[in-house]
């Protein structure tokens, strides 16, 4: 069983899909239980034509999780017009934190999936929150970087997208790193297939693409929808897939304390292990970069969530010395 937490679009469309695919029975969750029951409800009764006979169930109870082989936290807040990265996170990092305790409480053996933006610090504030082992908690934004760069290499060259074989590494946003030299078709390297200015357009498309999508129509679904159920799938039926995942760093590829996307090998343990790439110089330079905007809002969010809390001791201290002293 997995739980979803968050019964949004990108929710619900990610319960849909690992039902579709048989994957396993799905509890979904969301503080407005009355959408949770009902877009439990609407797929139960979809789960004829996709010939599953398993069980999806809406709630707002977070016992309900309980058992829960995986736990993906989709919960949070959308980038809003004039908010920064760090506005986002300084939300998000609360949500992320109230639902990781519960997950802890109810669920203590699962693993943790991170989808809510941006996901890079809040796998990193999930993964101190919960005290798990780094193996068990990650986040799915180059996944679904590298589903756009395999589209767009396809397209390219008309060819077929099973065909393409890529990887994006580093933050999911702006300054991801797609990995040319790591591109094939079938084994064949696209430096060898496009030209310089073919492969700089794939590059520009891949790192805009999302925000693209959000510009015409104010949120992605689909696309991390399906990329929630591959992930979801690779690890409970322990299928050892390569993928890039956002995962906690204790000194690979020269990094620590930082949770930033890598190839991994994900299985029924979760992170199985990380992949250390030989990097070009270009791509390695890009990559610390990417880093360095990682850790400076994962600095800031979480420096600022000790400063409130500490406002709030000191205030709390002071209001209990004077009620004792009056």
């Amino acid at each position: 069983m997995i739980s979803i937490i968050g019964a949004g679009k990108v929710g619900s469309a990610s319960a849909f899909n690992v039902l579709r695919l048989g994957i396993s029975d799905v509890v979904l969750l969301d503080i407005a239980e009355e959408l949770a029951r009902g877009e439990a409800l609407d797929m139960m009764q979809a789960a004829p034509a996709i010939e599953f006979d398993g069980y999806v169930k809406g709630t707002s109870d977070f016992s309900e999780i309980g058992g829960s082989e995986v736990t993906v936290i989709v919960a949070g807040a959308g980038r809003k017009p004039g908010m920064t990265r760090l506005d986002l996170a300084n939300v998000n990092s609360r949500i992320v934190k109230s639902v990781v305790k519960e997950v802890v409480k109810f669920a203590p053996e699962s693993k943790i999936m991170v989808v809510t933006n941006p996901v890079d610090v809040m796998t990193y504030v999930a993964y101190k929150e919960s005290g798990f082992e780094r193996n068990r908690v990650f986040g799915i934004g180059n996944v679904l970087d590298t589903m756009r760069f395999r589209s767009y290499i396809a397209a390219e060259l008309n060819a077929s997208r099973e065909d393409i074989r890529a990887l994006v590494i580093g933050e999911h946003g702006d300054s991801m790193v797609p990995l040319v030299d790591y591109a094939t078709v079938s084994g064949i390297p696209i430096k060898t297939l496009l030209r310089k200015d073919q492969i700089e357009k794939i590059l520009s498309l891949t790192k805009t693409s999302g925000s693209e999508v959000i510009k015409l129509k104010r949120a992605t679904t689909y696309g991390p929808a399906v990329v929630i159920a591959i992930t979801v799938d690779a690890v409970l039926r322990g299928r050892n897939r390569v993928m890039g995942v956002s995962t906690v760093l204790q000194g690979e590829f020269g990094l620590s304390d930082i949770s930033i996307g890598v190839p991994v090998i994900l299985g029924k343990n979760g992170i199985e292990r990380i992949l250390e790439l030989e990097l070009n110089p270009q791509a390695k330079k890009q990559f610390g970069e990417s880093a360095s905007i990682i850790k400076d809002i994962t600095y800031k969010c979480t420096r600022q969530a000790q400063d409130q809390t500490s406002t709030r001791t000191r205030s709390v201290r002071a209001s209990s010395n004077f009620q004792h002293t009056g």
